[in-house]
């Protein structure tokens, strides 16, 4: 009964800390995340891909980097042939990283 009550002390005690926690974080400036960025070489050819590089080959050096460009035709993962969107690209230039 003892270990119970101090298990009940325990946690009340641990959730109190928490909830000062979070209410005495500082509200500093919002950090925003842009999830719209194109994640693989396919979403070059769509409009957002050049909305985000400025053009289809900038995009394109840019995900390419280190991926495989000497097969013309790959399988994705839902095993379906593709025409491959880095096939040609140089192998070793990465293009200019934004950061």
């Amino acid at each position: 009964m003892r270990r119970l009550f101090a298990y009940v002390g325990l946690a009340m005690w641990l959730s109190l800390h928490a909830g000062l926690a979070v209410a005495q974080a500082p509200s500093g400036p919002s950090v925003q995340i842009d999830v719209n960025r194109p994640r693989t070489p396919f979403d070059c050819h769509l409009p957002i891909g050049t909305q985000w590089y400025g053009s289809r080959e900038v995009c394109l050096q840019y995900l390419c980097g280190g991926r495989n460009v000497y097969n013309e035709y790959i399988f994705d993962q839902d095993n379906r042939r593709r025409k491959n969107p880095c096939y040609g690209q140089s192998p070793t230039d990465f293009g200019e990283r934004f950061d």
